[in-house]
């Protein structure tokens, strides 16, 4: 006689869990800025109770069966973090910005902002796992999902594929190369030029920060603002004691860029505020602490990183405001967009002076 398991029974360190695929909720669409989008057969992990208590939190992984039968098509589409699509059966055409036909066994690494979709020709089907490595599934939260369509119209949807363009420009900023070939672990020196350079930006972020709070007068956002300035309180100093900022470094041009940031929190609106904190920086610091936390690896193990930190928190950060975004009229956007640009060209700067201080 087969007996029920419930989740508590599954919950001990030694039991095996098996789940069938048809026991994971599916969704086959998702409405994103008011359009509905067809995403075939989606199953996210974290919809089946069994396996959201077993996926780690930490480190946290999103993994999602997804299927595209006969003729179906996920439209191309873009999001702010990294994801992998693993052929796990049938063939799939790629699509967006690299077109490539797709079989089984094959593996697509997306990195943050890519445009991106999938078709299936009549006759063929694919099956196959999407994961994801930094925070909740792209559509984990089908009513909130993270990602931006192409063919949505909307001034805000246009406003986050811009920004998710100049994004995927970021992370191939030369900067990163210093710590993808692994010389910033190796070189101690080029480490602690890097963080001093790094910590003129970090206090001028916590500036950036207090002049938000002080010359906000609409109460809702001076809440989450609050509660911004609470998570991020004190990462200059974690910085400088935690990683080795031993030197002062002066560099006019980094003076200048933190400058800006503060200074637009002072004459500028709510909405370009958001779009110049949440939409540009954390975006920016997400990548960036994703990227430049390997070569602290020491510095993780004995206590808590400055990097590792970003890396977790700015997830949910970049996100803030979003609500207050949706609120606004059309013509507010063209110069929404040129925000975006000019705070992303200050971020282009950033870097390109951190990198000269630390290969000089």
């Amino acid at each position: 006689m087969s007996e029920e398991l419930t989740i508590e029974d599954h919950q001990s360190d030694t039991a095996v869990l098996t789940v069938s695929r048809n026991d994971i909720r599916q969704i086959s669409s998702v409405m994103v800025e008011g359009n509905v989008h067809h995403l075939g057969e989606q199953r996210d992990f974290r919809r089946n109770d069994l396996l959201a208590n077993f996926l780690p939190e930490a480190g946290r992984l999103s993994v999602s069966w997804v299927r595209l039968a006969d003729g179906e098509q996920l439209d191309v589409h873009q999001h702010p973090i990294k994801s992998m699509i693993l052929v796990c059966k049938g063939s799939v055409r790629l699509l967006g910005d690299k077109e490539q036909e797709l079989t089984e066994g094959d593996t697509v690494a997306v990195p943050p902002g890519a445009r991106h979709g999938f078709v299936t020709r009549p006759g063929e089907e694919f099956c196959g796992l999407s994961v994801q490595f930094e925070g909740g599934g792209l559509y984990e939260n089908e009513h909130a999902a993270r990602v931006t369509f192409s063919g949505d119209s909307t001034p805000l949807a246009e406003l986050e594929e811009h920004n998710a363009e100049r994004l995927r420009k970021f992370s191939e900023h030369p900067f990163f190369d210093l710590f993808d070939g692994g010389h910033v672990g190796r070189d101690r020196e080029m480490r602690e030029r890097f963080v001093s350079a790094l910590y003129v930006w970090s206090v001028y972020f916590q500036r950036m920060l207090y002049a938000r709070q002080a010359a906000c007068a609409d109460p809702q956002l001076r809440e989450v603002y609050a509660g911004h300035l609470r998570e991020e309180f004190g990462h200059d100093l974690l910085l400088k004691e935690n990683h080795g900022v031993s030197e002062t470094v002066y560099d006019p041009i980094l003076e200048a860029v933190g400058n800006w940031f503060v200074m637009q929190m002072y004459g500028t609106d709510e909405a370009s505020k958001i779009v110049i904190v949440h939409m540009a920086v954390e975006t920016c610091c997400q990548v960036f602490g994703e990227r430049t936390g390997v070569a602290f690896s020491e510095e993780s193990a004995a206590g808590t990183s400055y990097f590792d930190l970003h890396f977790e928190v700015d997830e949910d950060h970049r996100e803030l405001g979003r609500d207050y975004l949706k609120g606004l009229s059309a013509a507010q956007f063209p110069q929404l967009m040129q925000v975006c640009t000019q705070a992303w060209d200050q971020i282009d700067l950033l870097f390109d002076r951190i990198s000269a201080h630390m290969v000089r």
